[in-house]
């Protein structure tokens, strides 16, 4: 599981950094998927150093992902309405958001899938 936030902690630190250049307002706002993927990678970082308590940091990255799924969940409805009632956008956040949004969704249902293996075993 560690492998999966890692990469999706990659993909949100990307994110943040992409969407900051991309944007045309420059605003500092756009880091915020890059600190949740930060986070989500300090929590891999000592899951790996103490591995006998890797279980907590595992609910810990996934209370962090639900933070950033509460985050962003506004831009869903933006993007929906955009793609289907022609609705233009005013700018690249809402689409950033949305992506967020589906990576932290993305890591939560891996997460959930994983502790559910977990107690089958």
């Amino acid at each position: 599981m560690n492998n999966a936030f890692q990469k999706i902690a990659l993909g949100l630190i990307v994110l943040g950094i992409g969407s900051y250049f991309i944007s045309e307002s420059r605003s500092p706002s756009a880091f915020i998927p890059s600190i949740l993927g930060l986070i989500v990678y300090g929590f891999v970082f000592l899951a790996g150093k103490f591995p006998n308590q890797h279980k907590h940091f595992a609910h810990a990255n996934l209370f962090v992902f639900a933070m950033g799924c509460g985050g962003t969940y506004k831009a869903v409805p933006k993007i929906f309405c955009h793609l289907f009632c022609e609705t233009p956008l005013e700018n690249f956040a809402p689409i950033a958001q949305f992506t967020a949004f589906v990576l932290c969704l993305a890591a939560i249902i891996l997460g959930v899938k994983s502790f559910v293996d977990a107690r089958k075993k």
